[in-house]
């Protein structure tokens, strides 16, 4: 583990501007339904016309209320574009804290005499469902989509008690017209803000109401669509997005100390630490848990107790969580056996520290939420409470929400992250990372080629570490769980017989094992037999072809993948014709590395590989040389054995 403290300035540009006036809804242009095209991105397949939120945040008593009303306008160009004519809104769902409503949406189509239809979804249009514990989803999808059309939605949600501002993101996937976000906040509080990506943002910043409040206007127009790239860090780190920093009182701090963001990060760890609430939930003994640590009290050696702690926090909650820094009472949620992400890791870390094993809260952002601005303190860009805990020399780091992940692998979600590392006397950025090849996969094939020419065998999968937990949680996005489906599609003329999966889900040493029993045709010219080692092999297709690369590449982690294939053949009916030459390709730099190796005897054919990525993180700028090695790999891994049948 590293220990950082980067603190990378981005530059913000801000104007004043009149704020771009907006039609009612329902109220459409002719101009609007009969644009073809995106002015500014030509070819886009649908456009942002506009997308405006309106957030008020204001105090009574003790408590607090944030209403925002956002409107959406979106052009329909083509038909490649009717995907965003299916809505899915997210929103806080815990009775008394939050709720969505005000929900209206409309379709116009014009027709070919230029009249214009308007049909407006009804309450039974909008459908609510759980997604996971206290987050709620209104999912829609609008009637009668056609090439032209325009579609209109707007909805409002409170949320009770919630005083920071979510970062706004600016940039989407289709190119947007105009955009706009207004926050309007007593003036007696304090707003920053901070641009992620380079560009310009415009601001009007003026009194409300007589003076009560302040109303800060951003806006944007002409946005870029944004192009998501293979293995890019996160779309979050590269969106053009605004994020932001609210004081209702201590603003005065945060002027004097913008120029030292150690000392304001040190503050707000600190204030985290010894809140009474975070206290409370972390020192004293909890019914419920309090067996758990009676119980590791016993286990002599600290790994062991580590261990069976985090184990046992494991497997108390059902569901997936809601990944949130944000937690209740953790007594409650032990009760009802549902909790988020900072919930889960309370307990703990409460757990450890009762039982005597010294240990430390993290707050994290994972990979999807995007990397943390260290320059700009704001405790928003957070999205996660982990674990640090201590055994001599050894740091395990520990996220017990994830019921797939090992306690000897640190998170995947944060790995090659800064985390924020809190103690009573100071708060540390460090980074999170490991040189162990922590996707490791071991495939082994072995068949018979008959005399009709068709290769018949079984192929096992072994798969470890990451791979592993990757495969026992089916709802990763990272490295999806092979299934007959996906295996139908790696290589053309194999057919899939039976699958059988081994999950030794209790013994993390042990590999997810899937073993294949597959029939596969190769390609074949009269007596020439074209065999293509890769068949099963599930990085066969270069992803990295792209002449040109505006993100950073993320590969996740180091990683070894080693393949053994055994082809047997009748030598009375065939002979190797052609075999490929054995090769071994490096990367300058030594951070890839791939070898492959065949052998013949008088009836089998022999083929050994193996590639090794030593380094996970690389800049867009390194792209050329990535986009060489890759392409010189898979080259090599294209080339094919040949098979000819002797007269």
């Amino acid at each position: 583990m590293k220990y950082l403290a980067l603190f990378t300035l981005l530059f913000c540009v801000f104007f004043a501007t009149a704020q771009k006036e907006i039609p009612e809804f329902g109220d459409v242009s002719k101009e609007e339904l009969l644009l073809t095209d995106c002015p500014f991105e030509r070819g886009a397949s649908a456009m942002k016309i506009f997308d405006v939120t309106e957030t008020e945040l204001y105090f009574f008593s003790f408590e607090s209320r944030q209403k925002t009303e956002r409107r959406v306008r979106i052009k329909i160009f083509n038909n490649n574009g009717f995907e965003h004519g299916s809505v899915k809104i997210p929103y806080l769902n815990m009775k008394g804290m939050a709720k969505i409503k005000d929900l209206k949406a409309i379709i116009y189509n014009i027709d070919k005499d230029g009249k214009v239809h308007t049909q407006k979804l009804e309450r039974k249009d909008f459908l609510k469902e759980k997604a996971i514990e206290y987050i709620g989803l209104v999912n829609f999808t609008f009637p009668n989509l056609t090439a032209g059309s325009v579609i209109e939605y707007k909805y409002t949600t409170v949320e009770n008690n919630i005083v920071y501002f979510q970062p706004w993101d600016i940039q989407d996937e289709i190119p947007v017209l105009y955009t706009s976000k207004t926050i309007i906040i007593p003036e007696e509080t304090a707003l920053f803000e901070r641009v992620l990506g380079t560009d310009t943002i415009s601001k009007q910043d003026d009194f409300y109401r007589k003076g009560k409040y302040r109303r800060i206007i951003y806006q944007k127009e002409n946005v870029p669509a944004f192009k998501a790239e293979p293995f890019m860090t996160s779309a979050k780190d590269n969106l053009i997005r605004l994020t932001f920093l609210f004081f209702r009182f201590g603003a005065a701090f945060y002027m004097a100390s913008k120029n030292q963001p150690e000392k304001i990060w040190n503050t707000i760890g600190t204030q985290f630490i010894d809140n009474p609430f975070f206290r409370n939930q972390v020192l004293k003994p909890i019914p419920g848990p309090d067996k758990i640590v009676d119980s590791a009290k016993r286990i002599e050696k600290t790994e062991e107790r580590i261990r069976y702690i985090f184990e046992e926090v494991q497997k108390q909650f059902i569901g997936k969580p809601e990944q949130t820094i944000c937690a209740d009472s953790i007594a409650h949620a032990w009760q009802k056996q549902e909790a988020t992400t900072a919930e889960i890791n309370l307990f703990l870390l409460n757990s450890l520290h009762l039982s005597g094993v010294s240990c430390l809260p993290i707050l994290v952002s994972t990979r999807e939420n995007g990397k943390v601005n260290t320059s700009f303190p704001s405790l928003g860009q957070f999205n996660g409470i982990d674990v640090l805990a201590f055994d001599s020399l050894k740091v395990f780091v520990l996220d017990a929400s994830n019921k797939f992940q090992s306690y000897r692998n640190p998170p995947f979600n944060i790995l090659n992250r800064e985390v924020l590392a809190i103690t009573t006397d100071t708060a540390q950025w460090i980074t999170i990372t490991d040189d162990r090849p922590l996707i490791k996969q071991i495939t082994y094939i072995s068949g018979d080629f008959n005399k009709e020419g068709k290769f018949e065998g079984f192929c096992t999968v072994q798969s470890f570490d990451y791979a592993k937990s990757f495969k026992l949680d089916t709802s990763s996005s990272f490295f999806q769980k092979k299934d007959e489906a996906h295996l139908d599609k790696l290589a053309n003329n194999i057919k899939i017989l039976s699958t059988t999966v081994q999950k030794r889900e209790k013994n993390e040493d042990e590999p997810y094992l899937e073993t294949i029993d597959f029939l596969y045709e190769p390609q074949n010219t009269g007596d020439f037999y074209f065999i293509n080692p890769q068949i099963l092999n599930e990085q066969s297709k270069n992803t990295f072809t792209s002449t040109k690369r505006e993100t950073d590449i993320d590969l996740g982690c180091n990683q070894l993948h080693n393949l053994g294939m055994e082809i047997k053949f009748p030598s009375a009916l065939f002979e190797v014709e052609h075999l490929p030459k054995n090769i071994t390709l490096r990367a300058p730099d030594s951070s890839f590395f791939y070898k492959i190796s065949y052998s013949v005897n008088k009836e089998s054919i022999l083929v050994t590989q193996q590639f090794e990525v030593k380094r996970a993180m690389y800049y867009k700028e390194e792209y050329p040389g990535l986009r060489e090695f890759f392409s010189k790999l898979y080259g090599l891994m294209s080339e094919e054995i040949i098979l000819k049948r002797k007269k």
